[in-house]
């Protein structure tokens, strides 16, 4: 899997994940599209309070309310615009849409074995494949830094997207992304450089 272009100046980048959601939780939650809850909205405050993120120059968002909405305040309080961007939404889960791992190996018990023992390379019946969400990911990743000369930007995302982008970055193979903890409002910085492999910068939990 290719990678793209880097800046030509070195270029910061927050990836942030959504907060908690106000709806069922532990559920497959890709294409539905619930708010945070009040805490959720705190934790991602908590996180961006914490890395004190005064030199922002840019902010994207998946269109999902839980990533959106929380994205358009905090770009208008901090006098910015926010792209939105369709290729940064989570994966598209199917017909599980909305169930526990529990609920969906009942529904459909081969499949669901399949999928959760092959960690990507089985769809979820009526989903998308690991590979379809790597390569929107990546093209909507380009486009959105295509214009960067430098500066910080921030993403506010989900943790399949946070996942592709840790392993185009870094290198990872798609077998071991799903050791990387991201709860909600899990955040990774990187620095982008034409020229050098990208820097993680750092990889933290939220705070309560």
């Amino acid at each position: 899997m290719s990678v793209p272009e880097w800046p030509q100046a070195a270029t910061r980048v927050t990836v942030l994940r959504h907060g908690e959601v106000a709806g069922r939780p532990h559920v497959m939650r890709g294409d539905l599209d619930e708010a945070l809850s009040p805490r959720g909205e705190a934790q991602m405050r908590a996180v961006l309070q914490r890395l004190n993120l005064s030199e922002v120059d840019g902010i994207a968002s998946s269109p999902r309310r839980r990533c959106a909405a929380f994205a358009r305040t905090w770009a208008q309080q901090h006098g910015l615009r926010v792209d939105i961007h369709e290729p940064f939404r989570e994966m598209s889960f199917g017909v599980w849409e909305g169930l526990t791992p529990v609920e969906a190996a009942q529904q459909n018990p081969a499949e669901f074995a399949q999928f959760h023992q092959l960690k990507g390379e089985v769809v979820a019946p009526g989903g998308e494949s690991l590979a379809m969400l790597h390569a929107r990911v990546m093209a909507g990743w380009s486009a959105w830094l295509n214009d960067a000369h430098g500066g910080h930007r921030v993403l506010v995302t989900h943790a399949g997207v946070m996942r592709v982008l840790l392993m185009a970055l870094m290198g990872l193979p798609a077998t071991h992304l799903w050791n990387i903890a991201l709860p909600e409002a899990a955040h990774f910085q990187v620095s982008l450089l034409a020229g050098h492999a990208p820097v993680l910068l750092n990889l933290n939990s939220c705070v309560d």
